[in-house]
């Protein structure tokens, strides 16, 4: 089911360049707190902690769970949706580790997933469509969803973008990894293969009550 016909939401997210491969998560997050908190400062050094607190260990990238629970202790509310309600994308990226270190991948991402209910996060298993983008940015959130490099680029890894509106033929993101701003949106159409990582959706969204 798509948008309605006629339906435009469109924000003025700030945009921030993420200054590492490995810290688009974190980016999109300071692009959404700083929307909700004119006042918020924006550095590498914030960019660098948001990281530390999100990161999957043996995974570079931020988990749903590791960039909702620093939303959390940041003052901001926040919710986590999975299609899979699995490990953000790490049996489609990752090469086989060894039992150990996958044991320490999974307590690390269960440990931010208990600190996050303790926090308030709330949680839900269910599709990513168009609707669920337009219904978040309706109640006046701010979706970070993970989709593919290769939108935009010969790779493809699991990336972060902040979305920044929509309407009845158009999604629109801010994209940490393209300061020039050149692919800042997508059709509808599209979305179904653009939002999530080989089928793993993950989305957070941010709001301020």
């Amino acid at each position: 089911m798509q948008v309605e016909r006629g339906t435009s939401i469109r924000l003025n997210i700030p945009f921030y360049r993420q200054h590492y491969d490995f810290t688009c998560g974190p980016s999109c997050l300071m692009m959404a707190m700083k929307y909700l908190d004119t006042g918020m400062s924006l550095s590498t050094e914030l960019e660098i902690d948001l990281w530390r607190e999100g990161t999957l260990v043996f995974v570079p990238g931020a988990s749903r769970y590791g960039l909702a629970f620093s939303a959390a202790v940041r003052g901001f509310s926040a919710r986590v949706t999975s299609n899979t309600g699995g490990i953000d994308f790490v049996d489609k990226f990752v090469v086989p580790l060894k039992d150990s270190d996958m044991d320490l991948l999974r307590d690390q991402f269960f440990e931010r997933r208990a600190r996050c209910r303790k926090l308030g996060v709330r949680e839900r298993r269910t599709i990513i469509t168009d609707r669920t983008i337009y219904r978040s940015l309706q109640s006046n959130h701010i979706p970070l969803i993970v989709t593919s490099t290769s939108f935009y680029s010969n790779e493809d890894l699991p990336h972060w973008v902040v979305v920044t509106g929509i309407d009845d033929r158009f999604m629109y993101f801010n994209n940490p990894a393209d300061p020039r701003l050149r692919k800042r949106t997508i059709g509808l159409p599209d979305l179904k293969t653009f939002i999530g990582y080989h089928g793993d959706q993950s989305m957070v969204e941010l709001w301020r009550d």
